[in-house]
């Protein structure tokens, strides 16, 4: 983080550079320094309801991107009630609260998200777990196989194909079409 002094600085100034990378190194806690850090239960149950509707989320790329431009897809994408607060929490994570219980159940019940093409796997976050550790359970898509010759249409077949893409919950040979019937 230091930056050598120019040619012509003096020495008041490159003294004054070292005392404030010297007061950086120190602002990291060590764990022994949180020993007289006490939380009272009052504090904890009052922290614990203001961390209610969370959600971590993690947008699956290595390219960069902007995260004002992510949240305000999401904002529009998702046309919640009153609009979430974000936080980016990490390399493409970030921290979703909402204000009420329907729109967190929309956001992290009712995908999946893309932004940009890219899966924006969402899962719920209890505000405790360091994000930079949160594990995901994945993403629910549906998928649709074509050009199969009518030979290996069969569902042991098909079941192998689909475990490509990842786990599966279900093959259906003939999907019933939301558009059959009378019009």
């Amino acid at each position: 983080m230091a930056t050598l002094a120019p040619a012509g600085a003096s020495g008041s100034e490159t003294g004054k550079d070292e005392m404030i990378d010297d007061m950086f190194s120190h602002l990291e806690l060590n764990a022994d320094e949180l020993d007289g850090v006490v939380i009272g239960t009052e504090k904890a149950i009052e922290f614990k309801k203001e961390a209610r509707w969370l959600a971590i989320a993690k947008v699956v790329t290595t390219r960069s991107f902007s995260a004002e431009a992510l949240f305000e897809k999401m904002r529009i994408v998702w046309n919640l009630s009153r609009d979430p607060i974000c936080r980016a929490a990490g390399e493409n994570l970030f921290i979703f609260q909402m204000h009420c219980l329907g729109d967190w159940k929309k956001v992290v019940h009712q995908g999946p998200w893309t932004f940009c093409g890219w899966g924006v796997l969402i899962n719920d976050y209890d505000g405790l777990e360091d994000p930079e550790k949160f594990i995901f359970s994945g993403m629910h898509v549906w998928a649709q196989i074509h050009g199969i010759p009518e030979l290996y249409r069969k569902p042991d077949i098909l079941d192998d194909l689909s475990r490509k893409i990842g786990k599966v919950k279900e093959v259906q040979m003939f999907p019933k079409l939301f558009f059959e019937g009378e019009v």
